[in-house]
């Protein structure tokens, strides 16, 4: 250990940075909720002194350091950001980290000039560089493309705000260019949510007109003439079905987005995708795996017999998050601390108001001027809340949510009860939504047109829509509590990348109903916890008689759990239809 990754050491386990740390958590808070607190202040030293170690920490070869640095950057930036000291301060600590579009956000014209930072920033900007020209690389995101470029597969995990998608398309342009355009490409995704999102941003950014960007496993017959190269971007559903006319093209490369998908133990559809990627391991197709907060990435690569070397998991963020709860039932509020305590939050709540209307208040007061999304579980709830909370908020007059409202008039009907939501900024969003107004509200939301939207567990899928706030009022999927990995997806999208430093998690128990935080010193584990366990298959481990069950779906012999849940016993049919056909093949 270097005397510097020493002093690190030292930074980070010293109690007067958790001190500092507690009290920074305090300030933040405070003024995000409006409360009025007499001992958040920070003295003159104890500002210093925490952009001290926000300096020393920016630098450890460590993410743990690193992410510390960024958290006390982003706690004092609300209160602070138009102290010239600060400026400086943390001028230099984001350019350490690399995170170019967020320095943007905290750059003024009198901020005090730091040579240093500056050149620095000059020299990354330059070796930093992504396939698309107008993007600089965070120093992450740069040490994963150069792994990238030296492999023939690879796996790698990352926070939900890492950006897996825009490394999958930097990394197919350095493809394109560096094979002067020869390989035909597929991108597989789970669900046909994803398939226009990535599409539509493959058609922005992949210039090459050899390239035909398709999402349908048919190549039309005039392109065919044209002798194109292809990037496709398919379901496991559609990539089979492309497989299976030996007419057309090879492909060479395939990005599974998504990955974790594959080893869902909640998911029929699991078993579709392990054969789709056994397809392609079949016809020798390069595989490259993107999941979000897997620890142990190689995972993907062990379970499709490929060298685990090639591996990264990142552990860098680019948004740092604040952890909140706040029962309206039993009236207390908490803050999840960093330091890894439960801080008591002075918050007055009102008891003498219905506790719907009072859940109305707090989305008001602490949603104002910024995106927010609220999780709701069910389509039930989902369109229920965001109706009822549409009524308490004025019309908003614009010219694109006028415009919206006509679409749905026509292309669903006149009176859809979304139309009234929209006219006050609100939307919901849940997968059996129209395909074409689910994606306009995508749009109009990261647009800033809307201010709220209410949704069920899509947004675990993929679908990318990152917001200031994100209010969990429902900790879990169906009737299954949230695993770390779910929770953790989801509530990743607290915070936009390039457009604030923070996002803020409100964990919400409104109402006195089950699985809505019904258990809250069992249920806040996860929220409190930030550790993701890692994931071992099924189909590896062979847990709960799982190879036998297989067997017996194939000869027709009962399974050996009598009381097996119809998903459990989808999961071993699929497995043995695959287990069939390969062998058969």
């Amino acid at each position: 250990m270097t005397w510097f990754e020493q002093l690190v050491s030292e930074a980070l386990q010293d109690p007067y940075l958790n001190e500092l740390l507690i009290k920074a958590e305090k300030l933040y808070t405070a003024d995000f909720f409006n409360l009025a607190c007499s001992d958040t202040e920070l003295s003159e030293k104890e500002f210093v002194d925490l952009l001290r170690f926000a300096d020393i920490l920016c630098r450890s070869q460590a993410a743990e350091g690193r992410n510390k640095a960024y958290k006390i950057i982003s706690l004092l930036y609300d209160h602070y950001k138009s102290d010239y000291y600060y400026q400086g301060c943390a001028e230099t600590v984001l350019t350490k980290l690399g995170l170019f579009p967020t320095i943007n956000l905290i750059e003024a014209d009198n901020s005090l000039s730091n040579m240093e930072a500056k050149l620095e920033r000059s020299v990354k900007e330059i070796y930093q560089q992504s396939p698309f020209e107008d993007k600089i690389f965070t120093d992450a995101q740069y040490a994963l493309f150069e792994k990238l470029k030296n492999s023939n597969h690879f796996s790698f995990s990352g926070p939900t705000s890492f950006g897996k998608t825009m490394m999958i398309g930097a990394f197919i342009n350095h493809i394109i260019e560096s094979r002067n355009g020869s390989d035909n490409i597929v991108i597989l995704v789970p669900t046909r949510a994803l398939i226009n999102q990535i599409a539509s941003k493959l058609r922005s950014e992949i210039n090459n007109p050899a390239y035909k960007i398709l999402t349908h496993p048919v190549i039309p017959p005039m392109f065919q003439r044209q002798l194109y190269h292809y990037i496709y971007v398919f379901t496991p559903e559609r990539w089979i079905s492309y497989v299976s006319d030996t007419s057309n093209p090879i492909v060479t490369y395939m990005f599974v987005d998504e990955a974790q998908k594959i080893i869902s133990q909640k998911d029929s559809r699991a078993p579709l995708y392990y054969h789709a990627i056994l397809l392609a391991q079949r016809k020798s197709v390069n595989l490259y795996f993107a999941s979000p907060n897997i620890p142990n990435a190689e995972v993907f690569l062990e379970l499709f017999e490929k060298s685990q070397d090639e591996t990264m998991v990142i552990h860098d963020s680019p948004v740092a998050q604040n952890r909140y709860f706040f029962d309206f039932v039993d009236n207390q509020a908490i803050l999840f601390s960093d330091t890894n305590i439960d801080i008591p939050i002075p918050y007055t709540f009102d008891k003498t108001e219905e506790h719907r209307k009072t859940l109305w208040n707090f989305l008001i007061s602490t949603g104002r001027h910024v995106q927010n999304i609220v999780y709701c579980n069910t389509i039930e709830d989902t369109i229920d809340f965001s109706c009822s909370f549409a009524k308490v908020l004025p019309c908003k007059k614009s010219p694109k949510l006028e415009e919206f409202i006509n679409l749905i008039k026509t292309y669903v009907h006149k009176d859809y009860f979304l139309i009234d939501c929209i006219r006050h900024g609100v939307a919901f969003h849940f997968g059996r939504l129209p395909q074409r107004i689910r994606e306009q509200v995508e749009l109009l939301f990261s647009e800033g047109e809307l201010d709220y939207v209410f949704c069920t567990s899509t947004l675990l899928e993929g679908v990318n829509l990152p917001a200031k706030n994100i209010f969990i009022l429902n900790n879990a999927i169906g009737l299954t509590k949230f695993s770390d990995i779910d929770f953790w997806n989801l509530a990743g999208r607290a915070g936009r990348f390039s457009k604030e430093l923070s996002g803020n998690i409100i964990c919400v128990r409104a109402l006195k109903k089950e699985n809505r935080w019904d258990i809250p010193q069992k249920d806040l584990s996860v929220v409190r916890n930030r550790t993701i366990k890692k994931v071992v298959p099924t189909i590896i481990k062979g847990e709960k008689n799982f190879y036998k069950n297989i067997g017996n779906a194939i000869t027709g012999k009962p399974f050996t759990n009598k009381s097996a849940s119809q998903t459990q016993q989808e999961l071993w049919n699929h497995y043995s239809n695959i287990l069939c056909i390969h062998e058969i093949g």
